[in-house]
């Protein structure tokens, strides 16, 4: 069995992380809400033939969260996943 932990971060700060544990799906979770954030099959995430993901999905989805919560917290309203 192996283990693959990639810490996602947004403005300098640890926002998320991409982990695996082979042979299962890629997984991006919220670093704060601890939610998951999206799930991705080896065809969908590895570059070519290679065993190295590709980062830009899983950050986008980083991204939107940090961006949604502090959107919810400027407006006083409590973050939702």
């Amino acid at each position: 069995m192996a283990y693959f932990l990639k810490p996602l971060t947004y403005n300098s700060q640890i926002a998320g992380y991409l982990i695996r544990c082979y042979p299962g799906k890629w997984t991006t979770i919220d670093a704060v809400s601890k939610h998951i954030l999206g799930s991705f099959d080896d065809d969908e995430i590895l570059k070519g033939n290679s065993n190295t993901p590709g980062l830009r999905e899983s950050g986008r989805l980083v991204q939107k969260s940090v961006d949604t919560r502090a959107i919810q917290a400027r407006r006083g309203q409590t973050p939702t996943p």
